[in-house]
């Protein structure tokens, strides 16, 4: 009989040590794990790459400074393909399976649309590095980004072609998507009540190749200056066929993902004299090291120091008030702070209070700052 009741005891101290663990119990001393979702292959892969070099610096960091309160990142990274299929399968993963508390990403907002209800949902604090589009701004209370949202940059590109250049009359040919979207819809409201005319706006598929009706058509109404807010790939094909067609790459308005070294890469020698408008960042010396010795390539391109940034904004959560979604989202909140891309302070939607943006222009197939 007491053989059975040490039996029966033993069995129920099992079943505590099991709801325990189950509970997080003993994650309370393990590594605390963050995912990351960003295009590390498919469109604007090399952004995504040096993105997730940059998180990869700062989790460097912080664990080698003791972590979180004695707790180690555990980063877990996932491939959102700049596609809302592919990085709604890595948050499912990482919530479901992977159980991380919170997500960085995703980088295209295209990305972050489409994973970010089920993340709200399931009080999943996500910090994008790089996703713009002004939509995102409603996505809940646990959603933060360390890009400033292109409700700022459609409005700053608008005033610099209308005042600046002059322009008077601007055709558009931009990529259906979250950020494409989000970004022409901006420009051509803000240039429309300047004062200027869009002549024509021709919306493609974010993997269109061919651009040669788009073009004509604009040529047929007439411009005096294009607009481009196209992802990588389609803009090295854009881009192309624009001077194919005869118009002169001074005339060429770009947008942010213009800045991915790739596509410096792929046009040398064609795009000198493309204007590109892009966040204003200024990453320190040290950080640049940190970057070239992970891998990164011997410039720092747009989106890597925002997610520096976010892995860092998210540590300093961390260490205030430890894993809580509902603590987190108010420390963080609560933060303000001079990062690699700049002062770094939330609004209630979980933008940045400030914004920041530089003109650029494609010179012997390098960017230089011209405003």
């Amino acid at each position: 009989m007491k053989k059975a009741i040490w039996w029966i005891v033993g069995i129920v101290v099992v079943i505590v040590i099991i709801i325990i663990i189950s509970m997080g119990g003993s994650n309370s001393t393990g590594p605390i794990k963050i995912g990351f979702i960003g295009p590390l292959t498919g469109d604007v892969t090399s952004l995504g790459v040096a993105s997730k070099a940059a998180v990869e610096v700062a989790t460097d960091e912080i664990n080698s400074s003791g972590g979180i309160n004695g707790r180690l990142i555990q980063v877990i990274y996932e491939d959102g393909q700049c596609s809302p299929g592919p990085a709604t399968s890595a948050a499912q993963k990482l919530i479901s399976i992977d159980g991380v508390t919170a997500i960085l990403g995703g980088l295209c907002s295209s990305e972050t649309s489409a994973f970010v209800p089920s993340a709200m949902k399931n009080k999943i604090v996500t910090i994008s590095y790089c996703s713009s589009a002004p939509a995102l701004s409603t996505s809940g209370q646990y959603f933060f980004r360390t890009y400033p949202s292109d409700a700022y940059q459609g409005i700053f590109a608008a005033d610099y072609a209308y005042n600046t250049l002059g322009a008077r009359k601007i055709g558009i040919i931009y990529h259906i998507s979250d950020w494409g979207s989000g970004i022409e819809a901006v420009f051509a409201k803000e240039f429309t009540k300047l004062g200027g005319t869009i002549t024509d706006v021709e919306g493609t598929q974010q993997t269109s190749t061919d651009y040669r009706t788009e073009i004509t058509k604009i040529q047929n109404v007439g411009f005096d200056h294009i607009y481009i807010p196209v992802y990588t790939n389609g803009g090295e094909a854009l881009v192309k066929q624009l001077v194919n067609a005869g118009i002169s790459t001074n005339k060429i308005i770009g947008a942010e993902d213009l800045n991915d070294l790739k596509f410096l890469a792929d046009t040398k020698g064609i795009a000198d004299g493309i204007i590109i408008t892009a966040s204003k960042i200024s990453p320190s010396d040290s950080f640049k090291q940190k970057m070239i010795a992970k891998g990164g390539g011997s410039e720092v391109p747009i989106c890597a120091p925002e997610a520096y940034d976010a892995m860092s904004v998210l540590a300093q959560g961390l260490k205030q008030v430890g894993t809580d979604p509902d603590l987190l989202q108010k420390a963080i909140r609560a933060i303000d702070w001079k990062g690699e891309s700049g002062e770094i302070s939330f609004d209630p939607n979980g933008d940045l209070q400030k914004a920041s943006y530089v003109v650029k222009k494609i010179t012997n197939g390098s960017l230089v700052e011209i405003q």
